[in-house]
């Protein structure tokens, strides 16, 4: 029917197999929950935003990529100064001026 060449079925069979995987990985995504305090905006584009005043250390650094001292520090002001009421606050941190709190802002929600 198709006179295809041995390296041409090559071809076409690797692009099903790969259209196949990306059909899989999308499933994956929409069916798994988001861990706690995660707030998933958009699936497709996969930004999510986490709530500051439930991130743990592991969030904060495996989920958003933050550095060890700055998720530190963000737990540290939240223990001693209790929850954030906007973010704001997250001025009051040393180390985070206004440049890297335009960067964060984006990464977190304060839930009421």
């Amino acid at each position: 029917m198709f006179n295809l060449t041995y390296e041409e079925r090559r071809v076409i069979l690797f692009l099903a197999g790969l259209a196949l995987t990306g059909l899989l990985i999308s499933f994956f995504i929409k069916m798994h929950p988001c861990p706690a305090g995660v707030t998933r905006i958009d699936t497709d584009s996969r930004i999510a935003k986490v709530d500051i005043n439930r991130a743990d250390y592991k969030d904060l650094r495996e989920l958003l990529g933050l550095a060890p001292g700055l998720a530190e520090k963000i737990i540290a002001y939240r223990s001693a100064c209790g929850r954030f009421k906007n973010l704001e606050e997250l001025k009051e941190i040393n180390g985070i001026g206004d440049f890297r709190y335009e960067k964060l802002k984006d990464l977190f929600f304060v839930q009421p």
